[in-house]
């Protein structure tokens, strides 16, 4: 396929594709008014941005960035619904360029970064999801410009680019905490690459003592060392000077410190094995079930669901702020199930990630859920191509960070066992996958794929 490099025709083709695909993107947010979608978690989260400064235990608990995004986007728009549809098309029409600025910092042709760039923008689950108030409509986005932060710090190699990259992976992992992974991979592997960029080089006297056997062995590693714990010390700095602000917020409200949001309440509802958790704080009471339960994820080939959607089963979470987690802990210690219930959830987990649709996106009553709801289908079969692919190369001892990260990441979210697997924790990967597809399919698509 190397005529898909400088073919022009095909370039044309793409540029076409893409703003059609990105025009598409602004009319859905107009056709389905993300206000039009205020119920269930959409409504938890526009109601979270309207209490922010007065969060109750849920708002509190819910991740910190997004509800800023949605403060902010209320004071701006005054909660007009135009302004709303206007600034989440714009959003959604955004998101796709980020992945296209990504592969091409990693060394992708022109015309192959336009390739993704196109089937991220035509990909139904990728903009369906922009008409509801979600996490993922600035995680998707934010998870662009950290890959291609990360690409450009590569690159680059200098404490400035690690500062950015950085402060980027931590507002996505901010917004979303099963993000986490990933961000750990990328920088990990990023910081580790440096050997050829970090580091003294030996001086040329000092090089040719060498030679001569008159000096001591030269160590680079030493200064490669002292290098990568500098960047590594820098970068955990700024970590916790983003996290402080939730942190604080998190103690203040909930009694304990939560960065990442309250991980106790879907640690709980999963553990339990029960179809809804309860939660009473004293002054106010609230209910919390998985969207899981409602699901059949083989539909239409099975009426298949998770033993917890068949049941009629509560969980009742009593605490007091002023304990902090004790109330949590107690709870959750207090359910003390053995390791075959525990391998049997591990196993619904699994099926839930590879089949499971992406709700609330997944409404077959209109065109783009109706879409959204079959194509996942798409992503079985890819799955497992890509992962071939990335195998391959793995054996041929060539690990670049794309199949690196694209291996790794789904591996954590089919396998994580700390809370019921919803559709939606796959959407985070579903852009990476296709950059990983155009990435094996195409030899010529990226000039850096023995970096």
């Amino acid at each position: 396929m190397n005529y898909l490099r400088d073919n022009k025709n095909i370039y044309r083709l793409l540029i076409i594709l893409v703003i059609a695909g990105s025009l598409l993107r602004l009319f859905v947010c107009f056709q389905h008014n993300p206000l039009d979608y205020l119920f269930s978690d959409p409504l938890r989260h526009w109601l979270n941005g309207a209490r922010f400064f007065h969060p109750d235990i849920i708002g509190a608990s819910d991740p910190f960035l997004y509800q800023v995004y949605i403060f902010i986007l209320r004071v701006l728009t005054g909660d007009n619904r135009y302004l709303i549809a206007i600034t989440c098309g714009i959003l959604s029409a955004i998101m796709p360029w980020t992945y296209y600025r990504s592969v091409r910092e990693f060394g992708f042709s022109r015309n192959s970064a336009m390739v993704v760039w196109a089937l991220i923008a035509w990909m139904p689950s990728l903009f369906t999801i922009y008409h509801y108030i979600a996490m993922e409509t600035i995680l998707m986005p934010l998870l662009g410009l950290s890959i291609w932060m990360t690409g450009r710090f590569m690159r680059k190699g200098t404490m400035g680019a690690w500062i950015i990259v950085v402060f980027c992976w931590t507002l996505a992992c901010l917004t979303k905490a099963t993000v986490v992974p990933l961000a750990a991979v990328c920088l990990i592997y990023s910081l580790w690459i440096l050997k050829d960029r970090i580091g003294q080089p030996c001086p040329s006297t000092e090089c040719k003592e060498r030679q001569d056997n008159t000096a001591p062995p030269y160590h680079p590693n030493n200064s490669l060392m002292k290098s990568r714990i500098r960047y590594a010390a820098t970068g955990l700095l700024l970590v916790i000077l983003l996290f402080l602000p939730n942190a604080l917020r998190t103690k203040h409200y909930l009694g304990f410190f939560a960065p990442l949001g309250n991980p106790w309440i879907v640690k709980i509802q999963h553990y339990s094995g029960a179809r809804e958790i309860k939660i009473d704080s004293g002054k106010s009471k609230f209910r919390f079930a998985s969207p899981s339960v409602t699901i059949r994820p083989l539909t239409p080939l099975s009426l298949w669901a998770i033993r917890r959607a068949w049941e009629d089963t509560t969980v009742i979470v009593k605490i007091d702020p002023a304990n902090g987690e004790k109330d949590w802990q107690r709870t959750y210690q207090a359910l003390n199930i053995g390791w075959k219930e525990r391998s049997l959830q591990l196993m619904e987990n699994v099926i839930l990630f590879l089949f499971s649709p992406s709700w609330p996106d997944c409404n077959r009553h209109e065109w783009d859920g109706w879409l959204t709801h079959h194509l996942r289908w798409l992503w079985i079969p890819l799955i497992f191509f890509v992962f071939d692919c990335n195998l391959r190369e793995f054996w041929r001892q060539q690990f670049c960070l794309i199949p690196v990260a694209v291996t790794v990441f789904p591996l954590f979210l089919a396998f994580q066992n700390l809370a019921t697997t919803e559709g939606r924790y796959r959407k985070p990967l579903e852009p990476l996958l296709l950059i990983n597809l155009v990435w094996s399919v195409i030899p010529s698509a990226s000039s850096g794929r023995k970096s």
